[in-house]
């Protein structure tokens, strides 16, 4: 008997090497191996597993073995799951290919708030602006609300849109707090959309800041200064 299987919960065991092994700089070609090595003692992978492996595949290189990966997740009938799904969309935007990230979005079944972020997050930061502002209106008219990590990567996609404003005026109609993640997104959209006034008006009105709000405005300050 292989001494794995004296262990109470060897999936779990295994679940967590490749958690670790994930963030490691070779990372998939370990994870892969340990993968194998689980399916040759004949245990059975599960919805923390390919997760896992999905991280290690988050890179250009690693796209096609997380198409291969993919394959896998249907074979074991966990297409349906959201955990996979979402960890599935991180891995495929990582890569640069919002295409599929967007075909296993629309095939789930049920979304969570965080699948709508990843996806809004991916074409804020791919600079799918428009498909960002629109997958963000399909999500309130869907009866989600929008948490700070929505909003944040929707203003990441506005300094290409204009559409800040109507954000910002989102967040006051909804009283959503602007703490140091949200005021330092505003910011950071007026400086791209050349508006300084706007952009100080949010820092003044800020009463507490950190180190990111102040590189915010300063860094939207110095990018006018370089372009008068």
């Amino acid at each position: 008997m292989h001494p794995l299987f004296l262990i109470k919960s060897p999936n779990h065991a295994f679940n967590v090497m490749l958690r670790g092994l994930a963030t490691t700089r070779k990372k998939y070609d370990f994870c892969a191996e340990l993968y194998y090595k689980l399916k040759s003692l004949g245990l059975k992978a599960n919805n923390f597993t390919y997760p896992f492996l999905f991280i290690a595949c988050g890179n250009v290189w690693g796209f096609l073995h997380g198409k291969i990966d993919h394959r896998l997740v249907f074979k074991a009938g966990l297409e349906g799951d959201e955990y996979v799904n979402r960890s599935l969309i991180t891995m495929y935007k990582r890569c640069g290919e919002m295409g599929f990230a967007r075909m296993v979005f629309d095939e789930m079944g049920e979304r969570e708030l965080a699948s709508w972020n990843s996806m809004i997050s991916g074409y804020s930061k791919t600079s799918f602006a428009k498909k960002a502002f629109g997958l963000f209106m399909e999500m309130r008219e869907k009866g989600f609300e929008p948490d700070e990590m929505t909003l944040v990567s929707v203003l990441g996609a506005c300094g290409d849109l204009g559409l800040g404003r109507w954000v910002e005026g989102f967040v006051l109609e909804k009283k959503v707090e602007v703490n140091s993640y949200v005021g330092s997104a505003l910011i950071d959209m007026y400086g791209k959309c050349r508006d300084l006034i706007s952009a100080r008006r949010v820092f003044d009105s800020m009463p507490n800041k950190d180190v990111v709000t102040w590189n915010a405005i300063i860094t939207g300050s110095l990018d006018r200064f370089y372009t008068l």
